[in-house]
């Protein structure tokens, strides 16, 4: 019997690795980004991007990250491209299909974006980089739910500096891209409760990952489940769409905190268990080296929690 509950959308981050015509978002170095090749490159991350959300709802998932280079050199200075002005139509068009299809898109800055860095270049490149993840999203035309996911960067010189430098540096986003923001904790410096406060302080939504907690657990290492999914839950306002949740399973081979090639269907089902217990909606993104694929071996295990994954049904 099929149990509905709290969860409404899952997904994948970045690429299917389930269907063969879809390809990694193509890039190139700066010596040789010229118009006519950046023109090329991103007509077909354009495209690409179109054909992975139609495969997207052919299985029932809601949730999607967008790679980080879909615009190469988007954020850079120097980039001889005027992409927003060129290309505005045909992102207007991906965020209408995706909209018609109901997925949820979102960006995840990489670790260079560290907005507390102690050196300004480090701060205004990783401004740059949201700026320009939100304008995507906005041309896209896209509201707040979407969002652009970021880690609080360094703990330099202690971590109450390192959290107003966090803060102070939100503050020199446009408005539009700071509406956008959203903190995750990670599994090395910022524990979910420290990022928790972090969120507060800003006043901008959390975003919680599972298997980073399990490495850097904090204060709240031995917290009930539920009551650290209900705290970060409380950072997210009725405009910033239901919270998100990150979920990982550990690769036994590899560093703490390192992506298995699947998620553990039992640490699954009683993470969900769990989350329904608040009586709350929420998105789960699975973050797995298999991708698509995994969620698709997690799809037992997601249809009793209310979301079928797979192949759908055409409507009669």
């Amino acid at each position: 019997m099929t149990v509905v509950g709290a969860l409404r959308r899952v997904g994948y981050a970045c690429m299917p690795l389930g269907y063969a015509a879809i390809r990694s978002p193509r890039t190139t170095v700066l010596r040789l980004a010229t118009p006519e090749k950046l023109r090329e490159l991103i007509q077909w991350n354009i495209g690409n991007l179109e054909e992975t959300l139609r495969y997207n709802a052919r299985q029932n998932f809601g949730l999607f990250r967008i790679g980080t280079q879909f615009i190469p050199f988007g954020s850079h200075p120097e980039s001889p491209l005027a992409w927003q002005e060129e290309f505005g139509m045909e992102l207007r068009r991906v965020g209408d299909l995706a909209r018609s299809q109901g997925q949820r898109l979102s960006f995840h800055t990489t670790n260079y974006v560290i907005l507390n860095s102690l050196r300004e270049s480090v701060v205004r490149a990783g401004l740059a980089e949201i700026e320009y993840q939100s304008r995507v999203l906005d041309l896209m035309g896209l509201d707040a739910s979407h969002r652009v996911v970021v880690h609080a960067g360094i703990r330099r010189p202690e971590a109450s500096v390192a959290r107003a430098r966090f803060c102070q540096a939100l503050d020199q986003l446009s408005a539009g891209a700071r509406r956008r923001v959203v903190i995750e904790n990670d599994e090395k410096q910022w524990s979910a409760d420290e990022v928790a406060l972090t969120a507060r302080d800003a006043g901008i939504p959390m975003v919680f990952d599972t298997l980073h907690h399990q490495v850097c657990g904090g204060a709240w290492r031995d917290r009930p489940l539920a009551e650290i999914l209900a705290s970060v839950f409380d950072t997210w306002r009725d405009e910033d769409g239901i919270p998100k949740v990150h979920f990982s399973s550990q690769d036994p081979e590899k560093r703490p905190g390192a992506h298995g090639d699947e998620v553990d269907p039992e640490e699954l089902e009683a993470f969900l268990a769990q989350a329904e217990t608040l009586g709350r909606s929420f998105d789960l993104m699975i973050e797995a080296k298999a991708k698509d694929l995994a969620v698709l071996h997690a799809a037992p295990v997601l249809a009793r929690h209310g979301v079928r994954v797979g192949p759908q049904r055409p409507e009669s």
